[in-house]
């Protein structure tokens, strides 16, 4: 009880923050303000990042780029609690390096490094792609994972733009490892240069243990030219047992 109390609290405060975060940004959104440059996949073409499977910075990387953020999310059924801040930066053009240090409650339950690469831009700067490798230590289960994924990235207009990723997950590398295949689609609308709607659906296909799967839809708010909030609610099945709802945030600095 002491914990749900808690948490509760927590969530309380983390939404009055968010908040007052928000009225913040709406007075600062306008069609005329200057093109965020943090919750992106790509700058050229532009196309906005995922807020919850979210890129090593945009595709077209260049070096010295340095990028802070952090995620968080409530599940609105079990009142606990995922973050995780990280800090990410171009390494050389091209290529990016992120450290991630993800929480369960109050409880550092993974490291996490990624590496990611861009493989060049077709169709008039309307498509990039590239690659993206991840891997996971679990300090609980004492266990390694690692990701491999393709990345590809479409402008359809003025307006519209997606991103897709698709790949393999291998969770352990012992005789009990698995392999998992990932397929991760997201969809943006852009109503200004400082306000975008998207709505991001991740998927893990687990064999014998069913889908798992994250619906997300989502609204960034550039308030400023290297700062970013990005927000939503959706529905997940993360243990294959029943549909959980999920709140979400992450706010993004770019220096």
């Amino acid at each position: 009880m002491r914990m749900k109390s808690w948490n509760r609290s927590w969530l309380l405060g983390l939404l009055g923050g968010l908040l007052s975060d928000l009225l913040i940004a709406a007075g600062n959104v306008s069609g005329q303000g200057a093109e965020g440059d943090t919750a992106l996949s790509s700058e050229k073409p532009h196309i906005p990042g995922p807020m919850f499977f979210d890129l090593v910075r945009p595709l077209g990387v260049r070096q010295g780029e340095l990028e802070i953020n952090t995620l968080a999310a409530h599940n609105l059924l079990s009142g606990e609690t995922e973050w995780a801040p990280e800090i990410e930066g171009g390494i050389a053009d091209n290529l990016a390096l992120e450290l991630e240090w993800p929480f369960h409650n109050l409880s550092l339950r993974q490291y996490k490094v990624a590496l990611q690469g861009t493989l060049g831009a077709l169709g008039g700067h309307r498509f990039i792609h590239g690659w993206q490798g991840i891997g996971y230590y679990d300090r609980h289960h004492r266990r390694y994972t690692a990701d491999v994924l393709y990345l590809a990235g479409f402008r359809l207009d003025e307006h519209v733009s997606s991103l897709h990723m698709g790949g393999l997950r291998r969770e352990g590398f012992d005789a009990k490892g698995e392999f998992a295949g990932l397929f991760n689609t997201s969809w943006f609308y852009d109503t200004s240069q400082s306000l975008t709607f998207g709505i991001e659906m991740n998927n893990e296909f687990r064999g014998r243990k069913g889908w798992h799967y994250l619906l997300l839809p989502q609204i960034h708010m550039d308030f400023a030219e290297h700062t970013t909030l990005q927000w939503g609610v959706g529905v997940s099945q993360q243990r294959g047992q029943h549909t959980e709802w999920v709140a979400a945030w992450r706010m993004i600095y770019a220096f």
